[in-house]
């Protein structure tokens, strides 16, 4: 497959209390960054194949500068305030793919080095849409290396995402780059009156659900 989901990331309240609302349910903390110089940190939940990000706002300044502002995080790290879409999908590229299957640019990241651009989607401005993106990570984490394989392991035997469905606020076209994505058959977006992300894991072989919607606008099944 020339692209493979890579992480979701959801935008959180300062510190991410919201992870306690995880972690009860039975999901491992796989630990957390700041992101210097983008003003964003986070913590992460790794699966075998992809992993969910909760990623607040750190630092004002540096969340508004120049060089990070094109990519709407502001707007989006604040988005019970601005009415932005939370969300953002990251998906891992084949060395050997030329050509993706659409637009974006070049954002020079200030926590990575000046040699590794992050390609983000031409929409990225349009914050009722997620912002799409093409990860750094060359591996899944199952292949990575991890300090502790532990972090793998999730209550109910969570293993692999296999499907995501984006429920997106309003009634407007989506962008030429969320048509493109949604031909990919990876993640499939909705319209609707709110913002929604819904996580099945292992082709839901379990039939269960839960949704967190009360602090968290996801849902999981398996």
């Amino acid at each position: 497959m020339q692209l493979e989901l890579d992480h979701i990331f959801v935008c959180v309240d300062p510190e991410a209390p919201e992870a306690k609302l995880l972690k009860d349910f039975g999901l491992t903390d796989g630990g957390g960054r700041i992101h210097r110089g983008q003003g964003t940190a986070n913590v992460c939940f790794l699966f075998h194949n992809a992993y969910l990000e909760l990623l607040w706002l750190f630092d004002e300044s540096e969340i508004q500068s120049s060089v990070v502002r094109r990519t709407s995080l502001w707007e989006r790290c604040r988005w019970k305030e601005t009415q932005a879409c939370p969300f953002g999908i990251a998906f891992r590229k084949n060395p050997n793919l030329l050509d993706l299957p659409f637009s974006t640019w070049n954002y020079q990241a200030p926590y990575r080095p000046p040699e590794a651009s992050i390609q983000i989607a031409t929409n990225s401005q349009n914050v009722s849409e997620p912002l799409i993106f093409i990860s750094p990570a060359k591996r899944k984490p199952a292949d990575s290396n991890l300090g502790d394989r532990q972090v793998l392991v999730h209550k109910f035997g969570l293993n692999e995402i296999t499907a995501v469905r984006v429920s997106l606020a309003g009634n407007q076209d989506f962008s030429r780059e969320i048509n493109d994505v949604n031909g990919l058959g990876m993640v499939t977006f909705l319209q609707e009156d709110f913002y929604h992300l819904e996580i099945e894991f292992d082709n839901a072989k379990y039939g269960k659900f839960h949704s967190f919607q009360d602090v968290l606008p996801i849902s999981i099944k398996w």
